[in-house]
């Protein structure tokens, strides 16, 4: 079958857009993170279901169970934020700082606040610049901020895909979380 990039000569690591053309919208972005905090509040009620036993049970997720996937979800949220306003931390928030779903809901809700009210103040200007930061390894990189901001909505779907099908077979399904599910409304 091959690489698809090589037969169609794409780069994986380049955009063949330039700036201005892949440029985010204000009302674009906020649109995105509205969407992504009505589909966590629609996976926090099936996380508080979970008993301890379920929540930490070992799994097999890179994060090794649900409470390490939530962490890690709620430390890369903190991290992106972090770096938006240019501070660039040396690691994500330990697995072991937090101590149970309510304790990363005391963390965590704030921190999304946090995004969403930064979000609400950025210009299509501000969007459409880069920002610097450095990773936890302390390499340097530039970001454009409307990408960034992509990134953190797509990440959290990411992660919400994959708690959704545990806590569906623990029987704790979640509501539907699919985009149509929140953009569409009757006619």
């Amino acid at each position: 079958m091959g690489d698809w990039r090589a037969r169609h000569n794409l780069s994986i690591s380049q955009s063949h857009f330039t700036e201005k053309e892949r440029g985010m919208t204000q009302n674009a972005i906020l649109r995105m993170f509205e969407y992504n905090e009505w589909a966590w509040q629609r996976v926090f009620p099936s996380l508080a279901a979970l008993s301890d036993e379920e929540y930490f049970a070992e799994r097999p997720f890179f994060w090794h169970s649900i409470h390490g996937l939530a962490v890690h979800s709620y430390g890369a949220d903190w991290i992106w934020l972090q770096r938006c306003r240019g501070v660039s931390p040396s690691a994500l928030p330990a697995q072991e700082s937090v101590t149970d779903l309510a304790d990363l809901r005391r963390q965590w809700d704030p921190v999304r606040a946090e995004l969403r009210e930064y979000v609400a103040t950025l210009t299509d200007e501000q969007l459409a610049s880069d920002i610097i930061y450095r990773d936890t390894a302390g390499k340097p990189y530039a970001f454009n901020l409307g990408d960034l901001l992509r990134h953190v909505t797509n990440h959290a779907t990411e992660h919400r895909s994959q708690m959704t099908p545990t806590l569906f077979q623990l029987g704790h399904p979640t509501e539907q979380l699919d985009y149509l599910y929140f953009a569409r409304r009757p006619a």
